[in-house]
């Protein structure tokens, strides 16, 4: 990609970007419930910038959570949802309820970080060890398929907890799980989030040039000098723990680290040093507009859930990519 288009890319980028953040500052409802545009009164102000920090924070690591697993491995339609690594920390948090419903409430500490990371990290080794093919290696169908299946055991097993939980916790282990920005976000969640985003960010611009090599076969990266078992362990380790901050903070949101990346490489190109900002940019503004999307939806029936519009957007999407064959392009 020339230097002139990628600089394009980057205004492009900005301006989706704060387009998304000035939305969502500006819509809200009123005291009927009615959506409104306009400057937000001074008790809501803070309330808005919340739902702002918390959606840059959870679209940015599922973003780089995804471009990550994408390198990883090299395949273009891995993600934290496909992979169930989203369901598989939904799954710990449900556990992490229970558990705590019945005497052990030290796992909830720091915001449920500690069991999703858990699940993340379970449900990436197990949807890797079923996602072999026949040599040995990975095999991007089977991939999809045992991450799909993964996370639907998982999700599964954390509505059985959220089901066996006492009636007064049930209401926000179920909201979380539906997906959410909240508008006041856990300090600690933030804390954790904010210092991992920005680790990744730095180390993905650093070793931009290891990254693009394990976009080649393992005998070429080996090759040319790079560690492939070590950074392959770096980047399960490191796809995990975004997933795992982004679902702590958020709950399991559909498709954000699919589409995010893909944006990310229309608009700079498929270099990491580039692209894996870009990739931030563009989860946290795709899930920022989400955000502000559902305020328009009537609110009779209580607030829609964040996680339904991130379904909606990103199932198509999914489905347009497969249709294309794009796991196998990176394979040839």
């Amino acid at each position: 990609m020339s230097a002139h288009r990628t600089r394009i890319g980057w205004v492009v980028l900005s301006l989706l970007c704060v387009s998304a953040m000035a939305c969502r500052f500006l819509v809200g409802r009123d005291a009927v419930g009615q959506w409104t545009f306009a400057w937000p009164s001074s008790d809501s102000i803070e309330w808005r910038v919340g739902a702002l920090l918390s959606g840059l924070l959870a679209g940015a690591a599922l973003s780089l959570s995804g471009i990550y697993l994408q390198t990883l491995l090299r395949n273009p339609l891995a993600s934290p949802f496909v992979l169930g690594l989203s369901a598989g920390s939904q799954a710990c948090v449900a556990a992490a309820y229970w558990i705590a419903a019945i005497g052990g409430p030290w796992l909830l500490m720091g915001g449920a970080i500690l069991p999703a990371t858990v699940g993340a990290l379970l449900a990436l080794g197990v949807t890797l060890y079923f996602g072999r093919g026949k040599g040995g290696g990975i095999d991007p169908i089977s991939l999809v398929l045992s991450g799909v299946i993964v996370g639907t055991v998982a999700a599964a097993l954390a509505s059985l907890i959220e089901w066996l939980l006492p009636l007064e916790m049930r209401p926000a282990l179920a909201g979380w799980a539906l997906g959410r920005v909240p508008e006041v976000p856990e300090l600690s969640v933030v804390i954790v989030t904010v210092i991992t985003v920005f680790a990744a960010i730095f180390i993905g611009i650093r070793k931009g040039a290891t990254l693009d090599a394990m976009g080649l076969s393992d005998d070429e990266s080996a090759s040319i000098g790079i560690h492939v078992s070590r950074v392959r362990l770096y980047l399960v380790l490191g796809s995990s723990v975004l997933a795992a901050v982004a679902t702590a903070l958020c709950g399991p949101l559909a498709f954000v680290g699919l589409i995010g990346p893909h944006m990310a490489r229309s608009c700079v190109g498929p270099r990491h040093r580039v692209s894996v900002l870009a990739a931030a940019i563009s989860g946290s503004t795709l899930l920022i507009a989400a955000d502000a999307v559902r305020h328009f939806a009537p609110a009779s029936t209580g607030r829609l859930p964040v996680g339904v519009i991130c379904a909606l957007a990103g199932g198509p999407f999914f489905l347009v990519l497969l249709r294309r064959g794009a796991a196998k392009a990176w394979m040839r």
